[in-house]
């Protein structure tokens, strides 16, 4: 008869055995701890989904959607090409608070045509840090994939943490 050893108390049991007679305790993985996983899963793919802008076409502008905090930064432009075997997205930010603002991470978001995600790729935009009422050009590369059809920005702080924007009004 094959055994194997308890994972709780490390006596031989029987292969077959679903519960050690040593310890009482049950082998393999219980049914609540999958389901806490599943559960865990789908949560957070929920969180990755709302985490991503809406793409737009190339040389349309992305709309935010409504911030619940003051805007900091204005996108003053922003347009988004394959060049070169790359995709380049790039244009430029106003910091429209009354703080400067060090380190602000541009991120470019890339789709294919049906909207479905690709990838991303972030880059610091020129000015470190951007004074208030100062315009800064950013410039974000990725290697280009033949499927990309769409392209999205957003911008963050370079420790993490967002940072409300929104587009100039014309």
């Amino acid at each position: 008869m094959a055994e194997k050893k308890c994972k709780h108390c490390a006596m031989m049991i029987p292969e077959e055995a679903k519960v050690c007679p040593h310890c009482r305790k049950k082998q393999g993985t219980s049914v609540i701890v999958w389901i806490l996983a599943i559960i865990f899963i789908l949560v957070g793919i929920g969180m990755c989904q709302s985490l991503i802008s809406t793409p737009v076409q190339k040389g349309q502008s992305h709309q935010p959607a409504v911030a619940t905090t003051d805007p900091v930064l204005e996108l003053q432009t922003w347009n988004w090409r394959e060049e070169h075997g790359y995709a380049i997205a790039e244009g430029t930010v106003k910091n429209i608070s009354s703080k400067s603002l060090d380190n602000v991470v541009a991120i470019m978001q890339i789709y294919d045509e049906q909207g479905s995600f690709i990838k991303s790729d972030t880059a610091l935009i020129d000015y470190r840090p951007i004074l208030p009422g100062q315009t800064s050009p950013f410039k974000v590369m990725s290697s280009f994939n033949p499927a990309m059809g769409k392209a999205s920005v957003d911008f963050k702080a370079f420790s993490g943490g967002t940072l409300p924007w929104r587009v100039k009004k014309k």
